[in-house]
């Protein structure tokens, strides 16, 4: 039996997405035991615990000048030279979650739309997301159910009152006399997180950057940090009619937050 270690070796968790990039070269350079630099930016760091004895993964710079491949695990969708002489992969946790607000009656498509532009915009891995957030009264929008089934992203959704009480960035006072809250796609994604991040850390044990006294902590950041990409709003200006000839919702505010463990449901 051989005693090489290899890529398909690493125990890395179910919910990962394997991204971009010359997977082949990574593999050959550890199964001849050559070094594997290691970035990993977010995610469980579990896996490590069952790597063999005899590896080659080094992690931060370590043994920098011996490197012969690297494997990044973050949220960023990086684009690889194919002239480049390093092989690179990329894994892709799930720990992003879109904060959504929309019209009545807003399409999938637009929805979709948006989601990839700003992933396209701020050089996010769609695979690395965990899922969609919102105010509760969006819960039975036929175009956010439909994005979510056909992408199977689960869909978390806040009460008003809940949503009201999250510090952000950029509140409205037009939202505010809409649905009740300030932020809706905001608010949706930073309580998005700080329900994943408290539920999985409250259930295991598990590494993770963002450390309090009390509860899980990520809370206890300012929501700058927490969230990636502020909200962005979309319109379609000529929104398609419906069956019962109502002009379907025309507009998609979308926002980014970053969990500090990735979602595996």
């Amino acid at each position: 039996m051989s005693d090489e270690f290899t890529l398909d070796m690493l125990d890395i968790p179910s919910g990962w997405s394997r991204g971009e990039g010359d997977w082949t070269g990574v593999a050959a350079a550890l199964a001849r035991g050559e070094t594997v630099e290691v970035i990993q930016e977010v995610g469980s760091t579990l896996w490590h615990n069952s790597l063999p004895e005899k590896h080659s993964l080094y992690w931060d710079g370590e043994n920098i000048s011996t490197i012969k491949a690297r494997i990044w695990i973050s949220f960023t969708q990086r684009r690889f030279s194919p002239e480049s002489a390093l092989p690179k992969v990329q894994w892709h946790p799930r720990v992003l979650w879109i904060g959504v607000g929309c019209e009545r009656g807003t399409g999938r498509e637009l929805i979709e739309t948006a989601i990839q532009n700003v992933c396209r915009g701020y050089h996010l891995a769609e695979s690395a997301i965990a899922g969609i957030a919102t105010i509760d009264t969006k819960a039975g929008e036929v175009g956010l159910l439909e994005l979510c089934q056909a992408r199977n992203w689960p869909l978390k959704t806040f009460a008003a009152d809940i949503l009201s009480s999250v510090e952000v960035p950029n509140p409205s006072n037009i939202v505010v006399k809409q649905v009740g809250t300030p932020s809706v796609a905001e608010a949706a994604a930073l309580c998005a997180i700080e329900l994943i991040s408290c539920t999985i850390l409250n259930n295991r044990q598990d590494a993770c950057s963002t450390k309090s006294e009390s509860g899980c902590g990520v809370g206890i950041l300012p929501a700058r940090e927490r969230l990636l990409v502020l909200k962005q709003i979309f319109r379609n200006k000529n929104p398609p009619l419906s069956q019962g000839g109502v002009r379907a919702g025309s507009a998609v505010t979308v926002a980014v937050a970053v969990s500090a463990i990735e979602y595996l449901g």
